[in-house]
């Protein structure tokens, strides 16, 4: 895999996106708990970040969708499903995950009809089977890698997109995360500046055997050096209760290359 470093385009995250297709006349969906009210629905998912995974030579991209609610659509009213959950979706390769996140984990939600079984909250689907179409659209344009602090900072003052690409090793490979900086701390006076965003993905324990079953949201911190640290959202216990959260609580520090880069008006 050549360097994402040297890359001189970025993804254009907000014209970017994960689509998807249920044409209930061509075939039922397998992904849903309520009986879809239309025959034909098209979802446009924006990206909050893209994930290439390298091993054995092989390269793999996946792009994380922003998060929405579970809903009904085209009705007039009773929209959210109740109870109800953050929803959103990890494509590419050829592969699809469904994160679906209710106020307690492993709420047991049958899927529609109920002898498809428990709507699973980490749903690996075969998008081929799953949907009438479903696509990963990439969009990139021009961006400038910042390579001091004067630079980063100046442009931090500023209103300008920054990007950046974290990369670290896993088994066998490598991992580079590519994501807009949405919240940043920087000081001139100390010269420094520390990423806090997200969300973005995280290469961790498999929930599968497929590369997308590895990857789980996490938020993510560093000082452009040579390490990052992962939040990584997880099923939590309550204490003093039995039942257990999805909350971002699992701190993974990892060795890794940082880069910002600037987008070019």
């Amino acid at each position: 895999m050549n360097d994402a470093h040297d890359n001189p385009q970025v993804c254009h995250f907000t014209r970017s996106f994960i689509r998807w297709r249920i044409d209930t006349v061509k075939r039922m969906p397998t992904t849903v708990s309520r009986p879809p009210p239309t025959t034909l629905n098209d979802v446009r998912m924006p990206l909050e970040c893209l994930a290439t995974v390298t091993r054995s030579g092989r390269s793999e991209t996946f792009g994380l969708g922003a998060s929405c609610k579970t809903e009904q659509v085209f009705v007039e009213r009773d929209v959210w499903h109740q109870p109800n959950a953050d929803m959103l979706a990890i494509s590419g390769a050829g592969q699809f995950l469904i994160l679906s996140r209710f106020d307690r984990a492993e709420k047991g939600i049958m899927l529609n009809p109920p002898s498809l079984g428990r709507q699973p909250e980490r749903n690996s689907v075969d998008p081929v089977q799953a949907f009438d179409t479903h696509s990963l659209d990439l969009l990139r344009r021009p961006a400038r890698r910042l390579d001091s602090i004067e630079a980063i900072i100046d442009v931090y003052r500023g209103t300008r997109e920054v990007v950046a690409r974290t990369s670290y090793a896993i088994p066998g490979g490598e991992v580079t995360v590519e994501y807009p900086v949405k919240t940043v701390n920087y000081s001139d006076r100390h010269r420094y500046y520390q990423v806090d965003t997200g969300p973005v993905l995280f290469f961790g324990e498999a929930t599968g055997p497929k590369t997308i079953e590895h990857l789980h949201l996490a938020f993510v911190a560093h000082l452009g050096g040579a390490w990052a640290e992962f939040l990584v959202c997880r099923p939590t216990p309550l204490e003093n209760f039995p039942v257990s959260v999805h909350h971002y609580s699992d701190s993974r520090r990892v060795d890794a290359r940082n880069s910002l880069w600037v987008v070019e008006d």
